[in-house]
C-alpha cells in the first residue's frame, strides 16, 4: 500500500516459480499498481519484472516502488507518477531478497 493509500502493489509470480519444463512456466513476473477508491481496485500500470518477485515497498514520497526477485538476486527500483510506472534500475545483491520494508517515517 502506498502511503498515501491511494495504491496497492501487487507483485504476481505468474508460473515465473515454476520450473521450465512446467505448463505453468513464463519467463517473467509482473508488478501490477492499482488505485484504490472505497471499495474499488482500478488498474493504474503493470510492467515485468524477474523470476519469483515475492514483495514491494513504497518509498515515503510514493513515488518509487521496489520490487525484489529471488532467481535473479536483485531489486527492481521503479519510478510512479500516479499514471503510470517505468523502471529506473536493478540492485544486484548477494542473497535472494525474500523480505523488504522501507523505513518508518
Amino acid at each position: 500500500m502506498s502511503p498515501d493509500g491511494r495504491y496497492v502493489a501487487v507483485t504476481v509470480m505468474d508460473g515465473s516459480n515454476k520450473p521450465k519444463e512446467s505448463p505453468f512456466f513464463k519467463d517473467h513476473g509482473m508488478v501490477k499498481i492499482y488505485r484504490v477508491s472505497a471499495r474499488e481496485l482500478t488498474p493504474v500500470a503493470e510492467d515485468k519484472v524477474g523470476h519469483w518477485c515475492q514483495g514491494a515497498a513504497w518509498s515515503k514520497s510514493g513515488r518509487t516502488l521496489l520490487v525484489q526477485c529471488m532467481v535473479e538476486k536483485h531489486i527492481h527500483a521503479f519510478e510512479f507518477d500516479g499514471n503510470g510506472m517505468k523502471q529506473m534500475t536493478t540492485i544486484q545483491v548477494k542473497g535472494g531478497p525474500s523480505g523488504i520494508r522501507t523505513a518508518e517515517p
